[in-house]
């Protein structure tokens, strides 16, 4: 049978002895068995400066030995509410207040049927001490939820955003399978060449080597408000917009990209003294609608995303290998951040996705950019146009100058290969950005303009 507001728990025992002995106190208290008297004196006329005076002197004014007795509804009373004490905290506070009430109506009752006697403790202090224990109780009980709220929300923080950790410590039913369409940024960042690089490693020193990559990429990811989705192998998804709304998550998700690149020296510097091999990392971004929520079955769920802008941030962070990059970010990324400068790298389709995309690289903020970046970016957007409206050999000599003056040289070769591939045939192009021989989609005379998050 379930007992109603029966509740026991790990703390309970060691409650039940900490308002047991409240009650001994204040049994003892009530009888005089302890008692603190106080003199105070005030001596403003004395002659020796004195102010005042006070003295405490302790005291026992009744004898539990010798007093006469009692009475048995004094003692069934003190029984009562003694088992109260042990009880209690065995009961949810609902349950413990229903319990008081009763041993209240119960002391009534007693000194009721007393047959007139008078008791040496009044009746009036038994019910006070009930209403201390119960006070007591719970005020602890108060605080002890409050404490395992924190450790469960602290626990479940890693694993769901800790906005939804909160949310669920305080309603567990509010955890359902329903998600919702939201614009957000995606971003993924991938260790290049990890095969290669954990090859040579035992597991121990993979494990180092890895749980430290995550720490300082996750560091940055909750820096900068981020929500960290899941670690894939030797790759984070993290993505911003949610679960809580923000104007600026592209922009945040640029940011935390920027810094894991910039950061990722430090970490490189600790890889080199402890005798590991450093990493490089490729990361990805993109902008766009999203279904966001709790998704999975009653068996096992996950706050994540869904969509195509996740496959988009996916795959452009793929290609950052190609062109010889760190960060890569989709057009629509772009569009919505005209203070951050940007070099287009090219038009291109990806796996399962029938439109193209234009992918740029990030070269900072328009106001921090030097002089010579400014310029460089300028001749980049000129060589673009160039190549797009079939002018190889003005594009071919802007590359070739951006090559050597700037690079990565990977890039660069790309673009020399594809222009010299297009110039020595006809283009049999398909979809704007694309070539059927490979060539890149910047010099397949594609009809597709720069951005104007370009301009600077």
């Amino acid at each position: 049978m379930r007992i109603p507001f029966f509740n026991p728990g790990r703390h309970s025992v060691a409650l039940s002895l900490l308002l047991s002995l409240v009650f001994i106190l204040l049994l003892f208290t009530g009888l005089g068995v302890f008692r603190l008297y106080f003199d105070f004196d005030w001596n403003a006329g004395a002659d020796d400066g004195q102010l005042f005076s006070l003295k405490i002197r302790g005291g026992n004014s009744f004898d539990l030995f010798s007093a006469k007795s009692l009475g048995a509804s004094f003692w069934l009373s003190q029984c009562a509410i003694l088992c109260l004490a042990i009880i209690m905290p065995l009961f949810r506070p609902v349950g413990a207040a229903l319990l008081s009430l009763a041993t209240v109506v119960g002391i009534f009752y007693l000194h009721m049927n007393d047959g007139g006697s008078v008791a040496a403790v009044p009746v009036e202090f038994a019910c006070l001490s009930v209403l201390v224990l119960l006070c007591l109780y719970t005020l602890l009980a108060f605080h002890t939820e409050l404490r395992d709220r924190r450790r469960f929300t602290s626990l479940m923080s890693q694993y769901v955003p800790p906005e939804l950790a909160v949310e669920y410590s305080r309603d567990p039913r509010g955890i359902g399978l329903a998600g919702e369409q939201r614009e957000i940024s995606v971003l993924f960042c991938d260790v290049v060449g990890f095969s290669a690089l954990s090859e040579n490693m035992d597991s121990p020193s993979v494990a180092i080597w890895l749980n430290s990559y995550f720490s300082l990429v996750s560091k940055i990811v909750v820096r900068h408000a981020g929500t960290i989705d899941k670690y894939i192998g030797d790759s984070v998804m993290a993505f911003w917009g949610a679960p809580s709304e923000s104007n600026s998550h592209a922009h945040d998700a640029l940011s935390a990209a920027l810094d894991i690149q910039q950061e990722l020296s430090q970490l490189n510097s600790q890889y080199r003294e402890e005798g590991l091999p450093e990493i490089t990392v490729g990361i990805g971004v993109s902008t766009g609608l999203v279904s966001v929520g709790n998704l999975g079955s009653e068996y096992r769920m996950a706050y994540t995303v869904v969509g195509d802008t996740v496959n988009v941030a996916q795959r452009v962070e793929e290609q950052t290998r190609l062109y010889g990059v760190p960060i890569a970010v989709a057009g629509e990324t772009a569009e919505v951040l005209p203070d951050m400068l940007f070099r287009e790298l090219d038009t291109v389709n990806i796996r399962g996705r029938s439109k193209p995309i234009r992918m740029f690289q990030p070269l900072g903020s328009i106001a921090d950019a030097s002089p010579e970046t400014r310029q460089m970016a300028r001749e980049h957007r000129q060589a673009m146009r160039a190549s797009k409206a079939g002018q190889w050999k003005e594009a071919s000599e802007i590359f070739s100058r951006l090559k050597d003056d700037w690079g990565p040289e990977r890039m660069y070769e790309l673009y020399l290969h594809g222009i010299a591939q297009a110039s020595a045939a006809p283009a049999d192009r398909g979809v704007a950005g694309t070539d059927s021989r490979g060539i890149p989609g910047v010099v397949a005379k594609s009809a597709l303009g720069t951005s104007r998050s370009q301009v600077s």
